[in-house]
């Protein structure tokens, strides 16, 4: 999601769980296939079909960019709005929050119904030439301004049951369900990790920047917390300190966390995974194998920010939950340092981890003493470090990057998939300003390795525009699909989309499936395209593929509500689509039509 558009604005037994998109990667021991993963450069050798194509997406006729205020879909296709913003879903009389983003999917019992998992980023306030979009909807619908009181009760998280409808084929919420629950920044919450020390209090009041997320392989969903400078204070002292401010008035130290939520039991506490660090999540990427430590990949979502993993020091058992669910609370917490010629280095933040620190003023760093040589020297615990962690990794000299936003650990390889959304703050290997893909291959396939290779995989930009849907930029969200496709939902700015000369080729924001292996092998093709100014998020198969959710977020973020159908495509009405009607977020369902 666009950072530009974010500060501030800018979350009865275990069930078996959908093993599609966003479902954490479930590996057999993986060494043999590892070593004939490619090198840079070289092809992906093909990988045998994860499932038959039966799939209603297994195939379709890429579309042509569009800027219609609709979500476009390729023929034979339609969608259904399942639940949008105010939307009263919970048996107590909660309404459905703001600007939906990640969407985590857990079957229950069959193919047709699903509890769902739906993050609240934030709310769309005036920043940078964006229209005051919330506020002005929110008027609209509710006849008053908004508090900061309603800014806080419309992000967070929505558990909600849907089910498809028997006569229609329609995926509808089922409203008042004892599992539908709200989850804001008021919800209490509990924290474990090394940060524990410094936090003291038994409970933190609320998650909220709720961005991304990942369902576990446990039964529960992950959100991370993204910008939240935004609304909290971010900075820390070396002994992990933080104060209370920002439009929030909340402590800073309790926010930029990966959050754990139990979706099957709504009276459960959330919990906040301090060992994997405190910075701008925008996701974490599981990757478990019987016997082995758990890995989690994450993105820092800001420009020159690092690509991070986390190495449990437990290990993972199959149908263990008991056990797994303390995997995330004691680990090491790494960052990425990548090489021009294709290979890198995962570098610990430890007490004990060398400082080698980045010259560029323009990466935060601690105070670092004279004489200092280990990150000991600049902070008095390990729960500093992880508190202060987008800092500490320039102080042991992580690589900033393009805006690492999604990743993702394909489904049969384990090799990591990174959306790089936009160019670097200088020279280097992130200067496409149309973003790019990554694919990184752990050293022996093992988690555990401190090396690794990289190569690019696919790259933004107008690419052949005679062919439809083969132009793509700012890459955001990834998912993989049964057969082991890569998706891809863009996120382009409201100032350059549709806007800006080099940019009208692209036309509005869309979804893309990317083939893995083949003869098109890294070709886009566009499967569903935004309404105007809209994002599309957290795309997640309903069981068996029979549906695809997609959050439509921040629609007519940068004009506001359209009053003159003439002005198209600047501004929005949709779900609507009538003039004058108010834009708002929304979870949509896409299928066959039946």
């Amino acid at each position: 999601m666009s950072e530009n558009r974010r500060r501030g604005a800018r979350d009865a037994g275990r069930r078996a769980l959908l093993k599609g998109l966003f479902g954490a990667a479930l590996l057999p021991p993986i060494d043999p296939v590892l070593s004939r993963l490619a090198w840079p450069d070289a092809a992906l050798a093909p990988q045998a079909p994860l499932a038959e194509a039966t799939s209603p997406f297994a195939r379709f006729d890429p579309i042509a960019a569009s800027d219609a205020d609709d979500v476009v879909l390729p023929d034979g296709f339609t969608y259904d709005v399942v639940l949008k913003w105010g939307d009263v879903f919970t048996a107590s009389g909660r309404p459905f929050g703001y600007n939906n983003d990640y969407i985590g999917v857990f079957t229950l019992g069959g193919p047709e119904e699903a509890l769902l998992v739906v993050n609240h980023e934030y709310v769309s306030l005036a920043f940078a030439g964006d229209a005051a979009l919330y506020p002005q909807t929110f008027e609209m619908i509710h006849g008053r301004k908004p508090t900061v009181a309603d800014y806080k009760t419309d992000v967070g998280l929505s558990v909600v049951r849907v089910r498809r409808d028997d006569a229609s084929g329609a995926w509808v919420p089922v409203f008042g369900d004892p599992l539908n629950r709200r989850i804001d920044a008021h919800t209490p919450c509990h924290y474990d990790g090394p940060a524990s020390p410094l936090i003291g209090q038994e409970i933190i009041e609320g998650t909220f920047d709720n961005c991304s997320g990942q369902v576990t392989p446990w039964g529960t969903a992950l959100s991370c917390e993204e910008n939240f400078q935004a609304r909290v204070p971010e900075l820390v002292d070396a002994k992990g300190r933080s104060v209370r401010g920002g439009s929030f008035d909340l402590p800073g130290g309790h926010y930029g966390w990966v959050v754990e939520v139990d979706p099957f039991d709504p009276g459960s506490t959330p919990v906040k995974h301090t060992a994997l660090g405190r910075f701008r999540h925008e996701n974490v990427g599981l990757r478990a194998e019987a016997g082995r430590p758990l890995a989690g990949y994450m993105g820092d979502d800001r420009i020159r920010g690092h690509v991070w993993k986390f190495v449990s020091h437990g290990l993972f058992r199959p149908g263990d939950n008991a056990s797994n669910r303390t995997l995330l609370a004691s680990g090491t917490l790494y960052a990425a340092r990548f090489n021009p010629d294709g290979t890198g280095e995962w570098r610990p933040l430890t007490l004990g981890s060398r400082l080698d620190p980045n010259p560029e003023p323009a990466d935060a760093k601690p105070f670092i003493p004279r004489r200092a040589r280990t990150l000991a020297d600049c902070y008095e615990s390990l729960g500093a470090i992880v508190t202060d962690a987008y800092p500490a990794a320039n102080a042991v000299g992580a690589t900033p990057t393009g805006r690492p936003e999604e990743l993702e650990v394909h489904p049969t390889d384990g090799s990591v998939y990174i959306a790089f959304t936009s160019a670097a703050a200088a020279a280097g290997m992130w200067e496409n300003i149309c973003g790019q893909v990554w694919r990184l291959e752990e050293e022996d396939g093992d988690v555990r390795s401190r090396r690794f290779r990289w190569t690019r995989f696919a790259v933004g930009g107008p690419g052949d525009s005679t062919k439809s849907g083969r132009v793509f930029a700012q890459p955001d969200n990834l998912a993989f699909d049964a057969r082991g496709d890569l998706w891809i939902a863009s996120d382009m700015a409201g100032e350059v989309m549709n806007e800006r000369e080099d940019y009208r080729v692209f036309k509005n924001s869309g979804v893309f499936r990317v083939p893995v292996t083949g003869a098109d092998r890294g070709a886009p093709g566009l499967f569903a395209s935004m309404p105007c100014e809209a994002e599309p998020t957290g795309p997640a198969f309903a069981p068996g593929e029979q549906a695809l959710f997609l959050s439509v977020q921040h629609p007519g973020e940068r004009f506001g509500t359209r009053t003159d159908a003439a002005a198209a495509p600047r501004g929005s009405n949709w779900p609507h689509r009538k003039v004058g009607a108010p834009p708002e977020p929304a979870v949509v369902a896409i299928r066959r039509q039946t």
